[in-house]
């Protein structure tokens, strides 16, 4: 009996470990998806053409304009705590807590340096993270949440529940600088120096922090 032609074409198939697994190369699924999208544009009248141009380019202003938001509020967020001056010389923090935050922060600053700058712009390992490197992304993702809960509960003493806000107003303000970098090795970079000019800024504030509680007066007797 002569086997089937399907049986034939799905045998064919499977020898092919990328197509039976359903796993596609990022250029080909860029080919495939250029393709697909001058089809669509073909079948587009004039005006449509101009009204998908229109669209495209509002959504690159609107993202933009979220991008400049929040790194002008993490920004206005720095002077006004004078953030980096007050988490070293507060009395309130809690040292221990901050301690391991930065360890967890750093840890990940340290990995993100291998990715970014030993892997893709020294070696040249153009393929994603979670190829190359499967683990490195769930780690990251577990160290960040242990770095955001160290920092609360160092500054808890500090700034009450405005310190979740200040977390959140810092990432969002660092991730979106992004979008104002140049692309490629030299924007991996300036992400780099803008993390650790941060950390200076404190230099630059006159006063010595507008939003934390006062230190509390400590109710032990003086000697006299």
């Amino acid at each position: 009996m002569p086997p089937r032609p399907k049986a034939a074409a799905y045998g064919r198939l499977s020898e092919d470990p990328s197509q039976a697994s359903g796993l596609r190369t990022r250029p080909k699924a860029a080919a495939v998806d250029s393709d697909s999208e001058e089809e669509d544009n073909s079948k587009l009248s004039d005006r449509e053409l101009a009204k998908k141009k229109w669209v495209q380019r509002l959504n690159w202003v609107w993202r933009k304009c979220e991008a400049a938001f929040w790194v002008g509020v993490s920004c206005l967020m720095i002077w006004w705590t004078n953030f980096f001056r007050v988490i070293w010389e507060h009395p309130s923090v809690n040292r221990t807590y901050f301690y391991l935050a930065l360890a967890c922060l750093f840890f990940n600053i340290a990995l993100l340096g291998y990715l970014t700058l030993w892997c893709h712009c020294v070696k040249g390992i153009k393929d994603p993270w979670e190829t190359h490197n499967p683990k490195a992304i769930p780690v990251m993702a577990v160290m960040g949440v242990c770095t955001t809960l160290f920092f609360f509960f160092a500054f808890w003493r500090v700034w009450g529940f405005l310190t979740l806000v200040i977390e959140i107003v810092l990432f969002f303000g660092f991730v979106n600088s992004a979008h104002f970098l140049p692309s490629g090795n030299l924007g991996a970079v300036f992400m780099f120096v803008i993390f650790f000019g941060a950390w200076f800024t404190s230099e630059m504030i006159p006063h010595e922090g507008l939003a934390h509680y006062a230190p509390r007066a400590s109710t032990t007797p003086r000697p006299f």
